[in-house]
This record gives C-alpha cells, sequence and structure tokens, in this order.
C-alpha cells in the first residue's frame, strides 16, 4: 500500500511540472503565432482585407462645431469691454472619408494617396438649424485691419474709408453655414473688383468662411510606408504633396512630418511609447502620451492624450521656439499656436477648445470661457495588439488675433493683443457595431482561446502539483505517526517480559 501510494505522488508531480513546463513553453510559442498573424494582416497590401478598411474606414466620424456668439459687441468696440462670448452648438456633420488615386511602389514598401471627405449636415445630432445666426468677429475685416498695421497712415485711412463706405464693423451676425462654409464678402469683391480694374490679378476669392472649399476636397497627397519591408513604420508618413518636411518654420524639429494620419499605427503598441500623428489643419506634427486604460465597445484599449507641453512655451517646452513666428522674438504664452506662417498670413490662432490647458491670461480676457478635460481634451483609443484606432477626438478652437491698430477706429478700444475665439470643433470617430464584433471574433477570440490553452495548462499544473504536495507531506506525517505507536507497542511488551522475567526469580 505504502509504494503503491508513492508512485502515485510522484506521477502525478511529474504531470503537475510536465503540465506547467507546457505551458511556460506555449506562451512563448502562441506570442510568436500571433505576433506572425498579426505581422501578416497588418501591412497594406493591395486587394487585402486590410486595404479595403484603410481606403473607406468603418467608423462612424463626425465634424461637430460650436460657434461663440458675441453677447457684448457694441460695449467692446465704444467702450474697450471685456468680451462676454456663450457658446452655441454643436452644429453636427457627418463625415465620410475615402481614399482615392492609390498607387503602389513597385516592392509595395510604400503606398500613395489622397483622401477626400465629404460632410453631410446632421440635423438630428445638432441643436439648431444650420441657418441660425449668432454675432460673430468680422474675421476679413480684421484680417485686412492687420495686414496694413505696419504700412503707411495713407494706406489706413484709406482702409478705414473702405470699411465706412462698405458698412463694414468688427462684429456682424452670421448664420452657422455662413461662417463654416463661406458667404460672399461685400470687402473682398470690392478689393477684388479694385485690383481686376487695374488689370491686377490678387488671387483672393469673393468668399469668406473658415472651411470654405474644404467639403469634398482633400488635404494633400500623402505618402506612407505600407509595413511590409519594416512593421514597425506601418502607415508612417514618408512624404506629403512630395515632401519631407514643411516649409512654415523656423526649425528642423518643428517642421518634422512625424508619424501616421492619425487613423492607425503600427502593431503591439507599448505603454511607454509616445504616438505621433501629423495634422494638416494645424500644419505640424503632435504627438501623445499614454494617459490610461479604456473600453471601447467591449475592447480594451490604450488611451492616448497630448502632453501640455506640446504646446506649451518655450520656458515649458524649448523645442516650440520654432513656432515662434514670425521670427524667434514673436513666442506667444502655453496654449496657442500662431497660424499665419501656413495661413497666407491671416492672424489665425488655434488652441484646445476654451484655451484648454492654456495661460490663464487667455482664458481670463474673454469672459464665456470653461476649460473642462473631459469635454476638451483630445485623445487617441489605440486597441495596442493590432495599433487600430477604435476610438479617437480632436478638439481645436479657432481664435482670431485682435489688437489695437492705428487709425482703424474699430480696434481703438483693444488695450492690447487679445485672442478672440470663433468656433471650436470636435472631430470625432468611433469604430461601428458591426467592426467591433468583426474585430473581437477574427483577433482577439482567438488570442484569448489561445492564452486559455497556456495559461490553463499552467493553472492545473500548479493545482497538480500543489495537491501532490500536500498529500505528500500529508502521507509522510501519517507514517511518522505509525512508526511511533508501533515503537510504543514494542517498549510495552519488552516490559511486560521483563516483569515476568523478576517474577520467575523471585520465586526460585
Amino acid at each position: 500500500m505504502g509504494c503503491s501510494t508513492k508512485v502515485k505522488l510522484t506521477v502525478f508531480g511529474v504531470l503537475g511540472i510536465v503540465l506547467i513546463a507546457i505551458g511556460g513553453i506555449l506562451i512563448d510559442v502562441f506570442d510568436q503565432v500571433i505576433h506572425s498573424e498579426v505581422n501578416e494582416q497588418i501591412p497594406l497590401k493591395p486587394g487585402s482585407e486590410t486595404f479595403k478598411k484603410w481606403v473607406n474606414p468603418p467608423a462612424d466620424v463626425f465634424l461637430q462645431f460650436w460657434l461663440f456668439d458675441v453677447q457684448n459687441a457694441y460695449e467692446i468696440v465704444h467702450y474697450g469691454a471685456k468680451p462676454i462670448v456663450v457658446e452655441k452648438g454643436p452644429y453636427s456633420y457627418r463625415e465620410y472619408k475615402v481614399k482615392t488615386n492609390v498607387t503602389f511602389s513597385e516592392d509595395n514598401a510604400t503606398a500613395s494617396y489622397y483622401e477626400t471627405r465629404t460632410l453631410v449636415f446632421d440635423r438630428n445630432m445638432s441643436v439648431g438649424d444650420e441657418n441660425d445666426t449668432f454675432v460673430s468677429l468680422n474675421c476679413p475685416m480684421m484680417g485686412f485691419a492687420t495686414l496694413v498695421r505696419f504700412e503707411y497712415d495713407i494706406i489706413k485711412d484709406i482702409l478705414e474709408a473702405a470699411f465706412e463706405v462698405l458698412g463694414e464693423h468688427l462684429f456682424v451676425k452670421l448664420t452657422v453655414k455662413d461662417l463654416i462654409w463661406g458667404y460672399e464678402e461685400p470687402l473682398l469683391k470690392f478689393v477684388n473688383d479694385a485690383a481686376k480694374s487695374r488689370n491686377i490679378s490678387l488671387g483672393l476669392d469673393d468668399h469668406f468662411g473658415l472651411f470654405y472649399g474644404q467639403n469634398g476636397s482633400n488635404d494633400g497627397l500623402y505618402t506612407i510606408y505600407t509595413g511590409t519591408k519594416d512593421i514597425t513604420q506601418a502607415y508612417t508618413i514618408q512624404t506629403w504633396n512630395g515632401n519631407e518636411s514643411l516649409p512654415y518654420w523656423e526649425t528642423i524639429w518643428c517642421n518634422a512630418i512625424n508619424g501616421t494620419d492619425g487613423s492607425l499605427y503600427h502593431p503591439f503598441i507599448k505603454k511607454s511609447e509616445t504616438l505621433r500623428l501629423f495634422a494638416t489643419d494645424v500644419c505640424r506634427s503632435l504627438y501623445a502620451d499614454y494617459e490610461g486604460d479604456r473600453t471601447v465597445k467591449g475592447i480594451d484599449v490604450y488611451r492616448f492624450v497630448p502632453p501640455a507641453k506640446m504646446f506649451g512655451d518655450i520656458k515649458t517646452n524649448p523645442d516650440n521656439i520654432g513656432f515662434c513666428t514670425p521670427n524667434i522674438t514673436e513666442c506667444l504664452g502655453s496654449g496657442v499656436l500662431n497660424m499665419s506662417a501656413c495661413k497666407d498670413g491671416a492672424q489665425i490662432v488655434m488652441s484646445s477648445p476654451h484655451f484648454y490647458q492654456g495661460d490663464p491670461d487667455y482664458v481670463n480676457a474673454i469672459e464665456g470661457m470653461h476649460p473642462e478635460k473631459d469635454v476638451h481634451q483630445t485623445f487617441l483609443d489605440v486597441e495596442p495588439i493590432s495599433g487600430v484606432l477604435l476610438s479617437a477626438a480632436k478638439r481645436l478652437q479657432i481664435n482670431i488675433a485682435v489688437m489695437p491698430i492705428p487709425l482703424i477706429s474699430s480696434t481703438a478700444k483693444f488695450k492690447n493683443l487679445t485672442f478672440f475665439p470663433v468656433l471650436w470643433l470636435n472631430e470625432s470617430a468611433l469604430i461601428n457595431d458591426a467592426t467591433a464584433k468583426d474585430f473581437k471574433s477574427q483577433i482577439l477570440e482567438p488570442i484569448k482561446i489561445l492564452d486559455a490553452v497556456k495559461y490553463g495548462l499552467i493553472t492545473i499544473g500548479a493545482f497538480i502539483l500543489f495537491c501532490t504536495i500536500v498529500f505528500t507531506i500529508k502521507y509522510w506525517v501519517q507514517r511518522s505517526r505509525t512508526r511511533g505507536g508501533e515503537l510504543q507497542i514494542n517498549r510495552g511488551d519488552y516490559d511486560v517480559l521483563r516483569d515476568g522475567e523478576n517474577e520467575q526469580q523471585d520465586g526460585e
């Protein structure tokens, strides 16, 4: 019986060790299988499922606008009152993005394409109609005033007279559709007609809108790495419009085109990484750091967000000195970016909505600014195994630089440079339900099954080994007790025999 128990315990102990060893070996084997399969599926190849989804992304994309309605226009112009604005929105547009004119290099190492986007107004997701009106800063008027601020006084006098003749005011009532998509601006038409009468072509359009001409358009020619040669470079931009860098800023670092377009990344993302993307709407490369884990439609993701230093002043982030335009002596505070270098001199200043993470002076200069992280922060939710973006929100605010300009009466009461908010936008994307279901069944569930096998074997092996150890200890304890009892019985027998011998001797 004892020998049989020893054999059983030995067999179970060996079995537990073997299962643990097999599970440990499978960790490396299965990880290699997963990496191999993902590395096979993720690279961009003509005709593949990845290619089809890349050309026509299966995500619900919206572009939403919140416009700032100026409440005290008269007091601002005549008394220099602090601007008061009220946010109106969202006004939502469903966005459709399709990649066109896709061509691959001979070795399929790179792909070139245009991305066309079309926007359709969605009344159900909006607070009102596109014809809703509000009071906004007269951007063309302020643009012309800024343009002549260093010119001779006679030029300023002529411009001031033109403002009066045309009935231009610093603040105007516009519709949502006018401000976003454009309207015929009398001032622009007047300047164009005057130039044409002298056979001068200024190349100006008679219309003005912050997104005029962009619906149904593209933002340039992209060439990206497909990942077929180096999976770590998958979807990284090689050139934009044929250029490896930008021409707008003052340093090589600021002009660098880094990262992807923000929709896809290389697989096996690590929390320690910094994700980089190139955004044409802000004319620069951006970056984001890991903030925490999230769940999107039942799928675990890593959330990455831009750090405050990305738009920090040069004390906070010396690398940003190259964004000081027109030269490095014209540096702004934290949270804003002067876009004039890439917007044909227009005094557009970008920031996060409500100057989130910006200099408190910018927030306090406008009554109605209430920065909130959850509402105004940009974020990227990336599934780390595949590098696919499942949810994202790019949030930006368009401001106009307003300043006192001599001989331009509408600006006379401004005490100093003010970044006047016009609108802020949220371009958001979320994977749709059907694609999320397919993603889980095709990628995540097989990985979970493999994990269950390898860790299941380790768990079972560890349990068997633990039980074997417990029963072995119990066996040896019981055996020790049994031997102790036998020893006591034998000693008692000896005492009885000894007593009997003594009695016999006494009788003799």
